[in-house]
């Protein structure tokens, strides 16, 4: 089983589904992925909902706030990123040319958090952990196994996270992707954006068993198929979009693939 204990700065460490309906996508995600749900509470509130895999965090659910409501931000999985220190993180974001979306916060004591965009729009969230490391589980059924950058400037951005995180990028010989290193291992790819129209974003990938099953299955809970099944150097994989109108992708790896 692919446990993780930890992660260090620069590695892709946890995803959240922030969604206007988050009882909905509870019932969505724990028909799709089989995985229970815990609500952390502030008093009668509920502040944050952990999806658990067995007794394991794997991703997570939060109530979007008004204010991205009122601005028309669809319902998004969105990607996080593991920092050693958070606010000496977000000092670099500016003068590498990305924008700070607002301060520092702390989130429960779960953590320490910053969102930011990088200079070609594309948001993410950098994660300094404090009692939350991030996804105990990855790359196995019905849970994160990979993140990528779709981008207008992918070069742009790159070079933006490069001086933000220290990561380093090698060519692939796969629809003009680019592979995102981390310590000799790659951990992520960014590539064009498939369409025009389509904003600067990090996709999410969840691994299946299954592509072709999960695919059916979205579209049985109230879901879209956006992209069917189809076979990738990667494996076969489908991107699908719940029944809250949040896209991701979800992959039956191929284990004989090396992407170098």
């Amino acid at each position: 089983m692919p446990e993780v204990n930890g992660y260090v700065h620069g590695d892709f460490s946890w995803v959240d589904l922030c969604t206007e309906a988050p009882d909905k996508a509870k019932v969505f995600y724990s028909a799709l992925f089989g995985l229970a749900f815990h609500d952390e509470r502030e008093g009668d509130q509920v502040v944050y909902t952990l999806g658990l895999k067995g007794e394991k965090p794997v991703l997570g659910l939060m109530e979007k706030p008004q204010q991205m409501c009122e601005m028309g931000i669809p319902n998004v999985w969105e990607t996080y990123i593991t920092v050693n220190d958070v606010e000496a993180a977000l000092a670099k974001v500016a003068p590498a040319g990305g924008t700070p979306m607002g301060p520092v916060m702390e989130p429960s004591g779960a953590g320490r958090m910053a969102v930011v965009a990088d200079p070609a729009g594309a948001v993410a969230v950098l994660w300094e952990a404090v009692g939350h490391d991030g996804a105990a589980l990855k790359s196995e059924h019905c849970t994160l196994c990979w993140n990528q950058l779709l981008s207008s400037d992918a070069d742009k951005a790159l070079s933006f996270y490069s001086e933000v995180l220290g990561w380093t990028t090698v060519p692939l010989d796969m629809e003009d992707s680019t592979g995102i290193m981390l310590g000799g291992e790659m951990i992520a790819s960014a590539g064009p954006l498939p369409a025009p129209g389509i904003p600067s974003h990090w996709a999410v990938y969840f691994a299946v068993d299954d592509c072709d099953a999960a695919a059916a299955q979205c579209l049985e809970l109230g879901g879209q198929v956006a992209v069917p099944p189809m076979n990738t150097p990667p494996g076969r994989m489908a991107q699908l979009i719940d029944d809250t109108g949040a896209m991701f992708w979800v992959i039956t790896p191929d284990p004989t693939f090396s992407p170098l």
